[in-house]
């Protein structure tokens, strides 16, 4: 049975009760996901934060995720899914077990 993105998006947060899931592409345009006020912004500044990690870090190794801490708690994690996808979550946990197996699925769709 094959998922549509957003089946995999709704079922990653309902296990993990993260706050906010977004796909975005590597160009920053919004694929699915939950939306924010500042849904333009924050999908371009997520796909540029990794693509830069990534040209930083080139000659070191790949860039597994980029963890930012926020006030109350919160965790903003992005990472890449696939060749053209950017996947940001905000959560009061890192997730990343969870975040490793959406990944997954997610790089042969997009």
């Amino acid at each position: 049975m094959v998922e549509t993105i957003k089946e995999l998006l709704d079922d990653f947060k309902a296990k993990t009760n993260a706050d906010k899931v977004i796909l975005v592409s590597r160009t920053g345009m919004f694929i699915e996901g939950d939306e924010l006020d500042n849904q333009d912004t924050f999908s371009a500044m997520s796909a540029i934060v990794l693509g830069a990690s990534e040209t930083a870090t080139s000659m070191i190794g790949t860039v597994e995720k980029i963890v930012v801490d926020i006030k109350k708690g919160y965790k903003l994690i992005i990472t890449s899914a696939g060749k053209r996808g950017v996947l940001a979550v905000v959560s009061n946990k890192d997730h990343w077990n969870e975040i490793s197996e959406l990944r997954e699925k997610l790089k042969d769709m997009i």
